[in-house]
């Protein structure tokens, strides 16, 4: 719903007009309003998108005794029960969910975080105790970066904000690019793509005074299975969450795949009032031989179109120019400091960019295939032995080999590093199947988060994503991999849960991840040449370059066409120069 940021400085007074710089780079999250606080060694600053109270909800907003100042960034859909049980103490003087935030967090500290419903990054100041906490909400729906500089510790939605805030042109963090390279799926989170810019992790807060910085783990996703039935709590959860993320006083749309997920959502949304929809149109999708493709299983086009006339929505199709692709591929790389991971941001940018002509939030089937087994390679008992086999199937950029001379190793060590700190180090296929879902909770969840959020609101549209509710999340961890791939199916679980709300043929129909332009082999290889020639000093420092070179000549015949693989990596590889060339970064 907004952009935040700050300045928290002890040695000092924080720079008011580098402040503002950290607030104008973030002017697109925001377009509605905007503020600026300052309050002893913090100077905070907030842009802010109207959602709730449209006019009484701006921000930095203060606590009516001047101690506790916040710039906030979210939805929190209980704000209501909250502040009635604050009612007493803390008498509320707007509508909005923010004034609720600033009061549960400056009255429980950060056991508050856990109660908060929704999604949110926030900084609350105590100007009494001169101390901040910086907090991120459980999955990472919202985004929030800082970096220590000669100038203080600064913060931002973006990191982008950072780099335009600072005096000096912005390195690459090597190891943060070549895991780009190497596993894009994963990449991006532990680490910012710029030099000493670090992510907030979600789930985490960040306590800074003048003693320094400490980092708190506050919440972590954990499969722990109940022997029981979950349907019915799972149907009973969806009914609670939909509507919770319809909240706002502005419209609400919705984007709808075709996949059980988004139809379900919207299904649920259509009952509370009517609901238009949007859906990505690549040229030629029902051409496509989906045999040859890894995640792309099918045309998302019938299947969308039927579950709109199913349900009666009204249906906006969203159609993609192919002759446009290299000035996209240029936008994406703008918009995601974080590198743009995958060709599916292409359609998360233009769906974006269409439904922020008539909303400002949408709702996104986002999280459901990542807590309730939804990808196909759980039922593969050779891909959850071990993340490296996940990494070869999807593909992996030709990396410097003085670089990292295995690179799929090294990252894959440090994957099953965090597998077994959640999990433990047993080897049984249940024990694997739910290591292996957690590093897709906390690694390529969290980068499809960033991805749908940086694209929304870089025109100013908030994606809300009601398969993030805590209740609900709370009851598919209680569903183990037996229940979840019940009969060898993906999401039998949650299937069942959809039985009678959505059309049988989609509710039975196999995930396929967002779709993407399937005819672009020749264009991708005629600008990865063009970006190695402008820019091979920058591209040189990660990449073999002769090995990206041959697969960029590579003929093209329908015998051997480019596989999804090797147009990933071009994709990669194109989104990588016109990042560096955009930010002007130094390699590292």
């Amino acid at each position: 719903m907004c952009g935040i940021a700050g300045i928290l400085r002890y040695d000092a007074p924080p720079e008011e007009e580098r402040a503002l710089r950290l607030q104008r780079a973030l002017r697109h999250r925001g377009p509605d309003g905007q503020g600026l606080v300052r309050a002893g060694a913090a100077c905070l600053v907030h842009t802010r998108l109207a959602l709730l109270d449209l006019t009484g909800g701006g921000q930095p907003m203060t606590s009516p005794d001047g101690r506790y100042v916040l710039t906030y960034n979210g939805e929190v859909y209980n704000h209501r029960e909250l502040a009635a049980e604050l009612a007493a103490s803390w008498p509320l003087r707007t509508r909005s969910d923010a004034e609720v935030v600033l009061a549960v967090c400056a009255t429980w500290g950060l056991a508050a975080l856990a109660r908060l419903n929704g999604m949110f990054a926030l900084c609350l100041w105590d100007r009494e105790r001169n101390e901040a906490l910086l907090a991120r909400d459980r999955l990472g729906v919202k985004p929030l970066v800082y970096a220590h500089t000669p100038h203080g510790l600064l913060f931002a939605s973006e990191a982008k904000a950072i780099v335009a805030a600072l005096d000096q042109r912005p390195a690459a963090h090597a190891e943060a690019v070549l895991e780009y390279l190497v596993a894009p799926c994963f990449s991006g989170v532990e680490h910012s793509m710029f030099e000493a810019i670090e992510h907030l992790l979600p789930g985490h807060a960040l306590r800074v005074s003048h003693a320094g910085t400490e980092t708190v783990r506050w919440w972590r996703y954990a499969i722990t299975p109940e022997p029981t039935d979950p349907v019915p709590a799972l149907q009973d959860a969806l009914a609670q969450a939909v509507p919770r993320t319809l909240l706002a006083d502005v419209p609400v749309g919705a984007y709808l795949s075709g996949g059980i997920d988004s139809t379900l959502i919207c299904a649920l949304a259509a009952r509370e009032a009517p609901l238009y929809v949007y859906t990505v149109a690549f040229p030629e999708q029902e051409r496509y031989d989906y045999a040859r493709s890894t995640i792309v299983l099918s045309d998302d086009g019938p299947a969308a179109a039927q579950a709109a006339q199913a349900l009666g929505l009204t249906q906006a199709l969203v159609p993609v120019a192919r002759e446009r692709l290299a000035e996209d591929i240029a936008a994406l790389a703008r918009i995601d400091d974080a590198l743009p991971a995958w060709e599916q941001e292409l359609a998360q940018h233009h769906l974006a960019r269409a439904a922020s002509r008539r909303f400002k939030a949408v709702l996104v089937g986002d999280v459901a295939d990542e807590t309730h087994y939804g990808y196909h390679f759980l039922l593969d008992e050779a891909a959850v032995r071990a993340p490296e086999v996940i990494l070869r199937r999807l593909g992996s950029a030709p990396v410097r080999r003085d670089r990292l001379a295995d690179p799929v190793a090294y990252f894959g060590a440090r994957y099953r590093a965090l597998m077994a700190s959640a999990v433990g180090e047993a080897d049984d296929l249940d024990t694997r199947r739910r290591a292996t879902t957690q590093l897709i909770v906390e690694r390529w969840l969290a980068r499809l988060l960033h991805n749908g959020d940086i694209h929304a609101m870089a025109f100013g549209l908030e994606a809300r994503v009601p398969f993030a509710d805590i209740d609900l999340l709370a009851q598919a961890a209680r569903i183990g991999p037996d229940l979840g791939m019940k009969h060898g199916i993906e999401k039998w679980a949650l299937r069942e849960a959809a039985r009678g709300l959505v059309p049988e043929a989609i509710r039975t129909r196999r995930k396929s991840a967002l779709p993407k332009d399937q005819g672009t082999a020749a264009l991708l290889q005629r600008e990865a040449l063009r970006v190695l020639d402008e820019s091979s000093p920058f591209l040189g420092e990660y990449l073999d370059l002769a090995a990206v070179r041959t697969l960029a000549r590579a003929p093209l015949t329908p015998a051997h066409p480019l596989t999804e693989a090797e147009r990933a990596v071009l994709f990669r590889v194109i989104a990588l120069a016109r990042w560096a060339e955009h930010y002007h970064v130094r390699p590292s």
